[in-house]
């Protein structure tokens, strides 16, 4: 498994983790909520590094 690999599937699992901790907050407190808003940049932030490293790997 080479590095981009690696970090591929570590992404995808934070991302995991992030999304299912947003979901939970959302469901405790609302979708506006700052923490709730925290994760979703979060989430999103992942996402761009993810999307990143699959077109990195596509091109090899």
């Amino acid at each position: 498994m080479s590095v981009t690999d690696e970090m591929h599937s570590a992404l995808s699992c934070e991302i995991e983790k992030v999304r299912e901790r947003m979901v939970r907050l959302s469901d405790q407190f609302g979708f506006m909520h700052p923490e709730v808003q925290k994760c979703s940049k979060q989430l999103d932030e992942l996402l761009l590094r993810f999307y990143e490293i699959d077109k990195m790997m596509k091109r090899r």
